[in-house]
């Protein structure tokens, strides 16, 4: 599905680390977000459990690996252009890791070109951090790490070819 002007919204992760007031955040290189620090993530793969899909894009845009504990915010995200139409569309889960658990060496990867750990009240103040992260930030400063765990349901179809004595 292309990303920009896209026919459904896009189902994305974003990783949320938080350890000793500071956040995790990545630099964006493209579109939407460009040149603006957020959250590390992007769309799911076909497939792909939730946490599996955070997990990636931490370890993708960072090159760190932690352990996921739930779910922590769900957002709409729209860009809308001068004329009303959805140009981007992302239904982002936020995931919150375990921060201890983290490990790796940070380094930008993926379309991150910066990571960094910044403190809290710093986020809050930058121009250049997104408003969605400015908001995450603010709620978790009122309502702490609240997360809801993961509940995910994975069925398999039936086969439904018959067996003839050709196919033995």
């Amino acid at each position: 599905m292309q990303r920009e002007y896209p026919s459904y919204a896009i189902a994305a992760v974003a990783a949320v680390l938080v350890e000793g007031g500071r956040i995790l955040l990545v630099k964006r290189g493209h579109p939407p977000a460009a040149g603006k620090w957020s959250l590390p993530g992007g769309a799911l793969e076909p497939g792909e459990r939730l946490a599996e899909a955070a997990c990636r894009e931490l370890r993708e845009e960072t090159g760190l690996e932690a352990e996921p504990l739930g779910v922590l915010w769900v957002l709409n995200n729209m860009v809308l252009d001068s004329a009303g139409k959805a140009k981007y569309h992302y239904l982002i889960v936020d995931i919150l890791f375990d921060s201890s658990s983290a490990r790796g060496t940070l380094r930008a990867g993926g379309d991150a070109v910066e990571a960094r750990w910044i403190p809290l009240d710093e986020a809050l103040s930058r121009e250049d951090v997104s408003a969605t992260v400015k908001e995450l930030i603010l709620k978790l400063k009122s309502s702490g790490l609240r997360f809801v765990p993961f509940a995910d349901s994975v069925t398999r179809e039936p086969d439904t070819r018959t067996t003839t004595g050709q196919d033995l």
